[in-house]
């Protein structure tokens, strides 16, 4: 039988081993809050929008053409019974979409009793930008998109300008789609 007070050592023995040979924890990183946003292209630019902020991505749908509207009403569509005014986004800015039709998204919007839905360019999907590569001062804004969008995200050494769809559809010239 073995006396106590060799296990006892043998024990000590092997802790201090494993104290010595061990590899300590990894250093803890500090964790910085995300934002899940919906990115997306336009005129050439990246812009990000919150996804809280928007119902649905879709497809451009088939639209009706609608008499006597503006020339960047594209039509409504049919989406899940109810009817969804498409807006070509870079039309109603003033510059012409980069995409053909087939490779634009429908960015839909549902705020204040306003249902629409915006095309864009492309989608690039889902993306989460940390807070703290935010910055409100964006030198070199574009003029047309100033209005609709605050600040930027920096995320992998590009550049995402937040969209402000509340912004959009609180301005008169949107609403005012009659020709």
């Amino acid at each position: 039988m073995i006396e106590s007070a060799n296990i006892f050592t043998a024990l000590q023995a092997l802790s201090q081993r494993f104290v010595e040979q061990g590899k300590g924890l990894p250093a803890q990183e500090d964790i910085v809050p995300t934002r899940l946003m919906v990115c997306f292209s336009l005129l050439g630019f990246n812009l990000a929008v919150a996804l809280e902020e928007i119902c649905e991505l879709l497809v451009l749908p088939h639209t009706t053409q609608l008499p006597r509207v503006k020339p960047w009403v594209k039509g409504v569509a049919n989406l899940h019974g109810r009817l969804l005014p498409v807006i070509c986004f870079a039309e109603f800015l003033g510059g012409r979409a980069k995409t053909p039709p087939q490779q634009q998204r429908v960015i839909v919007l549902d705020f204040d009793d306003v249902y629409v839905g915006l095309s864009v360019d492309s989608v690039h999907g889902m993306r989460h930008f940390k807070v703290n590569t935010y910055n409100d001062n964006v030198e070199g804004m574009p003029e047309v998109l100033a209005p609709y969008t605050e600040g930027c995200f920096e995320h992998e050494g590009q550049r995402w300008l937040l969209f402000q769809p509340a912004r959009l559809v609180e301005d008169a010239s949107f609403l005012d789609v009659a020709a």
